[in-house]
């Protein structure tokens, strides 16, 4: 298990759409750690983001860095250091890409520094400083997860969770992606949760993995060990 624990759940349940989506998960992310949370469709790894964001009520405990989540609202959260690049990106689409990095820093509105990560942001993803007056809604999808992920890095984040950052996405970008993903880990120190569809490009990027289907953990380990398990992949992934 992890050492210094910045993100750790313990039992935690939660329903999403009035489904049960979560029974009974523990996991742990340590500081500076790729986690991955992978697992075929409908097994609960966006409910889970969800709830750690506080966006679903949750039973069981959540804790960030030593604090319980518990009744924390969302926007709370994100003060005290959780990004979340959601599924879908869920950009402004008329506004422009400035203005959506700019809005990013609104949880810290008051702060003198707090468009600073805007230099971040730019040398991560250059493509976005060439296109700062264009609207969201015109730019690629690669292009849309890289303002997705800026916007994120705009809160200043400790811990960033990303679900399914390459969803929709050209391949030929998807590399570009991940490889920023790895970046922002090694660069930034910026501890990584992530959730995506690409089994084998997630469990390459991290360090460790868990497993979830029908909403329990049915796995856990080196992401290595588990990319290397075929029966594991048959039983639990659907591969």
């Amino acid at each position: 298990m992890p050492g210094d624990v910045i993100l750790r759940l313990e039992d935690v349940s939660a329903a999403y759409k009035g489904l049960r989506a979560l029974q009974g998960v523990s996991l742990e992310v340590a500081r500076g750690e790729i986690v991955a949370v992978v697992g075929a469709n409908g097994a609960g790894k966006s409910t889970l983001l969800r709830a750690i964001s506080g966006q679903v009520s949750t039973g069981g405990v959540i804790t960030f860095d030593g604090k319980s989540l518990a009744r924390v609202p969302p926007h709370q959260i994100t003060r005290m250091g959780v990004g979340l690049v959601p599924e879908g990106r869920r950009l402004f689409p008329r506004l422009s890409v400035e203005d959506n990095l700019r809005l990013g820093a609104y949880a810290r509105r008051g702060e003198a520094d707090r468009f600073k990560p805007l230099d971040t942001v730019f040398a991560l993803f250059p493509r976005l400083k060439e296109r700062l007056a264009q609207r969201a809604e015109t730019l690629s999808g690669g292009e849309q997860q890289m303002l997705a992920i800026g916007r994120a890095l705009m809160t200043q984040p400790r811990l960033l969770m990303l679900d399914e950052p390459s969803q929709g996405i050209a391949p030929k970008l998807v590399d570009d992606i991940l490889a920023a993903v790895a970046r922002i880990r090694t660069d930034l120190g910026v501890t990584v949760l992530l959730v995506e569809q690409r089994l084998g490009e997630a469990l390459a990027l991290a360090d460790r993995a868990y497993v979830l289907q029908t909403g329990r953990v049915v796995m856990s380990g080196m992401a290595a060990d588990i990319a290397a398990d075929d029966g594991v992949r048959r039983a639990y992934l659907g591969l």
